[in-house]
């Protein structure tokens, strides 16, 4: 432990995350708990690069069929990146030392994605012996990201007995008499079985498709807000697509509309 006049530092070596991460040992299963929260998002970006792709293709009339190689290679850009960067984190976190830090605003504990808590967000404070490590035990740390939170979020750390662990309540104890903590600390004498966090697609799939709509949505629906002035010289200008491809755009809507106040009517 480190401490000073404001705030107690409690320190865990990387060597003991084994007993506090459920990601260790790394699996496939681990891998694929962590990768469906974020999947309907690179499934989202991979359709929209692929289609922005095809696009292209289909403007300078080649065929997408010869091209099929390089949609499905764009198309696996986004999940190959968020596979690398769920690795990458996942690797960094297990050989990183675990803080907790006592302060007389709020609660500071690293690794960890939200790592400043206020006092008045923290629910529990629970003490459990290791029974594969004798001369240890897990502290875990329950807290919600607002005063009204519903959904709870657990942070644990290794505490060597008895030095952390008595300076650890003592510190406590101490916030608590001066009104910076009001919530108790539970001793168990049995360890509790181990949690796995299993995160809702629900909520990122409902984004995704949200986004979709969206992004395909949004062109059609400024298009029918336009004013039917007639173009602006300057807006075509300053458009990315050349002579071409801009002729080839304006056959195809002039094969499914008659005008362009229809156009803006559709």
């Amino acid at each position: 432990m480190i401490s000073d006049s404001t705030s107690a530092v409690f320190e865990q070596s990387p060597e003991l995350n084994k007993y506090v991460d459920s990601t260790i040992p790394l699996t496939w299963a681990v891998r694929w708990n962590a990768l469906r929260f974020g999947l309907p998002f690179a499934l989202f970006s991979s359709l929209v690069m692929a289609e922005m792709l095809a696009f292209r293709l289909w403007l300078n009339d080649r065929s997408l069929l010869a091209n099929l190689h390089f949609l499905l290679g764009i198309a696996a850009v986004p999940v190959a990146g968020i596979l690398v960067l769920i690795e990458v984190t996942m690797r960094a976190a297990h050989r990183a030392k675990r803080t907790l830090k006592l302060e007389p605003k709020r609660v500071s504990i690293s690794p960890a994605k939200y790592n400043r808590i206020p006092w008045q967000n923290i629910k529990s404070w629970r003490i459990e012996p290791l029974v594969d490590a004798a001369g240890f035990s897990k502290l875990t740390l329950e807290y919600s990201l607002g005063k009204r939170g519903t959904i709870l979020r657990r942070w644990s750390m290794v505490l060597t007995k008895p030095d952390q662990e008595h300076a650890l309540l003592s510190a406590l104890e101490s916030l608590r008499q001066s009104g910076v903590c009001s919530t108790p600390v539970t001793q168990l004498s049995s360890p509790t079985l181990r949690e796995t966090a299993r995160p809702s697609m629900r909520i990122t799939v409902a984004l995704a498709l949200a986004l979709f709509f969206l992004v395909h949505g949004m062109p059609l629906l400024m298009v029918g807000l336009t004013t039917p002035s007639g173009p602006d010289k300057d807006s075509s200008d300053r458009s990315n697509f050349t002579a071409r491809e801009k002729a080839k755009i304006q056959i195809f809507v002039s094969r499914h509309f008659t005008s362009l106040k229809q156009l803006r009517q559709f």
